[in-house]
């Protein structure tokens, strides 16, 4: 299948009534005691969803031919310090997961929408921010960073933190939307497969990290359990007539003197694969990482203990701050963004205007 070319906008467009603020100024979304936190809840889960959806978008867009190292030092001018600039074209699954995944994110987001609606609320009700689209736009020149930053530590810190949020919605006795919460949980689980995934291709097609048998691990889109055991392998035919298999990848244990599950065994090429993770989220992510881990629903994305753990060591060592080379704002200021502005020229830009005003918005 020819894909062709397309060139993404650097950012993009959005309703001219959504007010943006950076992240951490926004509405305080409470504990979902309340009809106002709940509303903001939703209203925050909705933000999050509308930009995944340009997210898996511009994957596609972006990285669907590729030139140079998966994941290059950006040097002062944004040029890719890389020895390889040969291009190739990513293999037509590439398209299919993405495709799949902006479904399942628009998805989720008229499911937040109608939920808002019927609580006498509205997507745009509240001010919103774009941290998910500034950690694409640092990961815009590194499909690799792309994948380990958006789709393996972004996303799967909403794995984390899902499961509470669920909670609060049934103990405040709306089953309905809790219900809807963890369809959407679930299907966030293929979605950090799927960074993984091609992760790991990355890594063998730029980096030769990994043997052809274990690029890829056969997951929920093939309809194997996450459980483990042994499937059949299922060949894919890439760009470039390769042949790939998917099989999953099942975690072994060592056993301890007591016979119960000791430490995990880790074969080499997993552990090169860990330790090129752990390189690119250090140089690209700025945000941090701490536990509580929802270990299990990781762990059916791919990533088990030893893949995220370490850079809790590492975010603590080197005393990494999420403020660290941005702008501080004191909490009585309010920043606006207005993504999708026509500049000069038909380019898109983003223009930024601060103002101090104090919130006078529902905390609850």
């Amino acid at each position: 299948m020819n894909i062709g070319r397309a060139t993404p906008p650097d950012i993009p467009s959005r309703p001219d009534n959504l007010e943006f603020v950076r992240p951490g100024f926004g509405v305080k979304v409470g504990k979902a005691g309340s009809l106002s936190s709940r509303i903001a809840i939703l209203h925050a889960l909705a933000n999050v969803e509308q930009w995944a959806i340009d997210t898996a978008l511009d994957n596609m867009a972006r990285f669907g031919f590729y030139t140079g190292a998966s994941a290059g030092t950006l040097s002062e001018n944004q040029i890719v310090d890389s020895g390889q600039e040969q291009e190739f074209a990513m293999p037509n699954r590439f398209f299919d997961d993405f495709v799949q995944m902006a479904c399942d994110e628009s998805k989720h987001f008229k499911w937040l929408n109608d939920r808002l609606e019927a609580q006498g609320a509205h997507y745009g009700d509240l001010p919103v921010h774009a941290s998910i689209w500034d950690s694409c736009t640092d990961t815009a020149r590194s499909a690799l960073a792309r994948m380990a930053v958006v789709h393996m530590t972004i996303e799967s810190r909403g794995l984390d933190v899902n499961p509470a949020t669920i909670a609060r919605f049934e103990r405040s006795g709306d089953s309905e939307s809790a219900k809807m919460l963890q369809q959407i949980h679930e299907d966030e689980v293929t979605h950090v497969q799927i960074g993984h995934r091609w992760f790991c291709y990355l890594l063998k097609k730029h980096e030769g990290v990994g043997a052809t048998d274990s690029i890829f691990t056969k997951d929920i889109a093939f309809g194997a359990g996450a459980g483990g055991g042994e499937v059949d392998a299922v060949e894919v035919t890439d760009a470039d007539n390769e042949l790939y298999e998917f099989r999953q990848v099942t975690p072994a244990y060592a056993l301890s003197e007591d016979g119960t599950q000791g430490e995990e065994v880790v074969d080499p090429v997993e552990a090169q694969r860990r330790k090129r993770f752990q390189e690119v989220v250090v140089q690209y992510f700025k945000g941090s990482l701490k536990p509580p881990f929802n270990t299990i629903d990781r762990e059916k994305g791919g990533l088990t203990r030893g893949w995220y753990e370490p850079l809790v060591v590492v975010r603590e060592r080197t005393g990494f701050r999420p403020t660290a080379g941005r702008r501080l704002q004191t909490k009585n200021e309010k920043s606006e963004f207005f993504p999708g502005t026509q500049a000069e020229g038909g380019e898109l830009a983003l223009i930024q205007k601060v103002r101090l005003e104090a919130s006078n918005l529902d905390h609850s």
